[in-house]
């Protein structure tokens, strides 16, 4: 026997507790030394997994606690000069100490922890909720290191439907039952309406039907026989969330009158059509297309009867509606109004003047309805600066609980930003959200919004316990120092694993919608238009890089989930495509090009009506000739410079008349 197995059987002989056992422990002990701690019983003690399904999120946890009969005992001088080090450790670590139950420093410590760029998905509020159960039963130093890391953090009690299920458990092997001390039970019980469950622990069958009954049956057969061999109770919190956004992001009938599937403004020069399906794009670092939703809205600040003034807006459109019917004598009857009874009055055979009065009146009528309108595909927040951007969208209400997605994508790399962010970061960003209302955004303009946000699918592991070290956690997990003896007298009680694995799925499925097609702009037919250019800013929320996320408990702040994304769902891997009830998935870039602020005003169109004809031919030809009545304003003059060389010449004239003749077959403004 060496000086080290001796020194150990020493130790444990001074033990009164274990002396008629000592040489039946020794033997466990240098077994434990010589195989390094691998031949320790093995138990889980949190086993997360949160899965979303479109709007939908899962998640669900474990807690087991091995118990083990002794152990060895360090140099007292080695132990204090520990001691002194982990104490200027802890009190580093417990900056990251929960002040509230909304967003702090310890819900973003993971990502900073595991700062790697990998996909990434890990649940706050379970790792609080399940440390808050665990310290029931902690003592001394376990529990002072548990309690100053949650600090005055409150676990709520959640109200069960079938769109959202919080419950916990104690299940425990039924001959370990009299070991387990009553009060740990009672205040499980109490605070946080725990099941007390007794099992044989012979197979998984009813750990697994539980689970599956409290995840909405959303997660089967978690647990297999082999993960209760060696356990003799295990403490479980499941959450399950199956949740549809408040607003789907593609158009379909129930969003009428919420959203928008297209927009024009009567007379400007301006429109949109929505996504009508899922759209593919590219990603940073990502080979091959991604798939993902589009959004898109408007906010019109733009008053253009104040801008240009309603005299001469009149003026304008007045002098151009009488060079058409001079032009078009037969098309009096396009022309009408709406009486005092909602009776459309057609005003065929009218006098001119007649029929330039009231469309005139009309015109004005809804130049000025436009204004201050808003118009988008489906409900979000924004917020932009020139170091992030972010986009946040909410879940429906459920038993009094709104849950907020919030995209967080900085210009930096991810990796660097989230090496350096706070909670006060986070939350600055998040009080600055804007949502998309008139007062908002930039007055004397139109603002559009356009974006992409991915789909993206994947799980993660956390090191859970090397996280919580850092966090000041040390204690429970160390077979020396834990201290549970508010779960149980039994010497040697201590965490001796701890697993927090999570899987999200975010999908449109509850998002999807039925298609809405964009027909032609107005005026592009036989009814005469005059139409205005308009000032349009653009805002881009392309989430084509890697970014974070949260989502959070609206009104408290609390932290749900959090993660990153590196590498959303492929096209390849896209479910719908090859769905025959699904349109075909589109290109985002073309999405842009022919669907998001396209011209009415087609080049060549001197008059501004929405159509090339021999009428522009005519205006122009008199504006180059002098002809009094012929004078073009300067956005006239912008149509009327058909090749682009600065200058509205014979050139011009010419060109024009060989696209109405057909020898051009179009003519585009660039």
């Amino acid at each position: 026997m060496n000086k080290k197995d001796m020194f150990i059987k020493e130790k444990l002989q001074q033990d009164k507790k274990i002396s008629n056992k000592a040489n039946e422990i020794f033997e466990h002990v240098k077994e434990e030394f010589d195989m390094e701690n691998n031949g320790k019983k093995s138990i889980k003690i949190s086993l997360n997994k949160f899965l979303a399904i479109a709007a939908s999120l899962v998640i669900v946890g474990f807690l087991g606690i091995g118990l083990y009969a002794t152990k060895f005992k360090k140099n007292d001088v080695i132990a204090e000069k520990e001691k002194n080090t982990e104490t200027t450790e802890t009190q580093k670590a417990f900056k990251y100490a929960l002040k509230s139950n909304s967003l702090e420093d310890f819900d973003l410590r993971f990502l900073q922890l595991e700062n790697t760029k990998v996909n990434k998905i890990y649940s706050p509020l379970s790792i609080k909720y399940t440390l808050a159960m665990l310290n029931e039963g902690t003592e001394g130093e376990s529990k002072e290191q548990i309690s100053k890391l949650i600090g005055e953090y409150k676990s709520n009690k959640y109200v069960n439907s079938k769109n959202m299920s919080f419950a916990n458990a104690l299940f425990i092997r039924d001959t370990y039952e009299p070991s387990i001390k009553q009060t740990f039970i009672d205040n499980l019980r109490n605070k946080y309406n725990a099941d007390v469950i007794y099992d044989s622990f012979s197979s998984a069958k009813n750990m697994n039907s539980w689970i599956s009954d409290k995840t909405l049956e959303l997660i089967n057969d978690m647990v297999n026989d082999s993960d209760l061999s060696d356990l003799d109770y295990a403490l479980v919190n499941a959450l399950a969330i199956d949740m549809e956004w408040k607003h789907k992001f593609i158009s379909t009938e129930e969003n009428v009158g919420i959203i928008d599937y297209q927009t024009n403004y009567r007379h400007e020069n301006y429109g949109w059509s929505a996504p009508t399906q899922l759209i593919s794009n590219k990603f940073e670092g990502v080979q091959g297309d991604i798939s993902g939703m589009g959004i898109v809205a408007s906010i019109n600040n733009y008053d253009i009867v104040k801008t240009l003034g309603e005299e001469n807006i009149r003026k304008t459109v007045g002098d151009r509606l009488r060079e058409y019917l001079k032009e078009n004598p037969d098309r009096t009857s396009d022309f009408g109004y709406f009486n005092s009874k909602d009776e459309w009055v057609r005003l065929e055979g009218a006098d001119t003047e007649t029929i330039v009065k009231h469309y005139l009146d009309d015109y004005i009528e809804e130049l000025n309805a436009s204004y201050k309108t808003v118009d988008r595909n489906t409900d979000f927040e924004i917020y932009q600066n020139e170091k992030v951007t972010a986009f946040a969208k909410d879940l429906k209400e459920y038993n009094g609980t709104t849950l907020q997605y919030v995209a967080i994508m900085p210009e930096e790399e991810l990796d660097s930003y989230i090496n350096n962010i706070t909670a006060q970061d986070i939350s600055n960003i998040i009080s600055n959200l804007k949502q998309i209302t008139n007062e908002n955004f930039k007055e004397g303009v139109i603002t559009q919004i356009t974006g992409y946000i991915p789909k993206f699918k994947f799980d993660y592991n956390l090191n859970l316990i090397e996280d919580l070290n850092d966090m000041g956690v040390k204690d429970v997990f160390d077979s020396e120092k834990a201290s549970l003896k508010g779960i149980t007298d039994d010497e040697g009680a201590y965490i001796a694993k701890a697993v927090h694995k999570a899987n999200i799925e975010f999908t449109q499925d509850g998002i999807k919608a039925s298609a809405a097609t964009m027909g032609g702009g107005a005026g592009a037919g036989s009814m005469f238009d005059y139409i205005y250019d308009v000032p349009v800013e653009k805002i881009t929320l392309d989430f084509t890089k890697p970014y974070m996320f949260i989502i959070r408990d609206k009104a408290t702040g609390e932290v749900w989930f959090a993660g990153t994304v590196y590498k959303p769902l492929s096209l390849e891997d896209e479910p719908e495509v090859g769905n025959p009830n699904n349109y075909q998935i589109g290109s985002y870039s073309e999405y842009l090009k022919t669907d998001v602020n396209y011209n009415y005003i087609p080049c060549g169109d001197v008059n501004c009506d929405g159509e090339v004809n021999k009428l522009d031919h005519t205006y122009l030809q008199g504006y180059l000739e002098g002809q009094e009545g012929y004078d073009l304003t300067e956005q006239e003059k912008k149509y009327a410079d058909v090749n682009k060389d600065g200058e509205v010449n014979k050139t011009d004239v010419d060109i024009i008349n060989k696209y109405i003749d057909g020898t051009y077959e179009s003519l585009q403004v660039k």
